[in-house]
């Protein structure tokens, strides 16, 4: 009995361990480039915590496991499909905890997030603006 308590008790402390991202998941089988290279769409967004999600625009993200990325914001003008697209390359940081896009070839990256959750159902990436002191919060699901 003792063993099988110890055996639990480790395996606990190992699992817990494993939780590089504050919500989740506590465990994966799938590697975080795994989990992250996906054609994903914007479920959800908002702006130091409150909504500011807009049915009206369709936002898809491209991440690939060559290191690259393309992002889509579309909308319906007048019976007319506008857009803005931007690409370029991505790349963890600080641990694999944060998330770069560079647009252009520079070293500085373009935008940088901290990744909050990494699943391979749900991506939640936040922004902080340090200007401003806003911080954008995205949820994307897969297509």
């Amino acid at each position: 009995m003792r063993i099988i308590l110890t055996a639990l008790f480790i395996s606990t402390l190992i699992l817990s361990s494993c939780n590089k991202y504050s919500e989740g998941p506590k465990f994966s089988l799938l590697t975080r480039k795994e989990r992250l290279c996906n054609n994903w769409e914007l479920k959800a967004y908002s702006i130091s915590g409150t909504n500011a999600f807009d049915n009206d625009f369709t936002t898809k993200l491209s991440i690939d496991k060559d290191g690259t990325y393309s992002m889509s914001k579309t909308y319906n003008a007048i019976g007319q499909i506008q857009g803005e697209y931007s690409n370029g390359r991505w790349e963890f940081a600080e641990k694999d905890e944060a998330l770069y896009f560079f647009e252009d070839s520079t070293s500085k990256p373009t935008h940088e997030y901290s990744i909050k959750e990494l699943r391979n159902k749900q991506l939640v990436i936040v922004e902080d603006i340090f200007q401003t002191g806003e911080s954008y919060r995205y949820t994307y699901q897969p297509q």
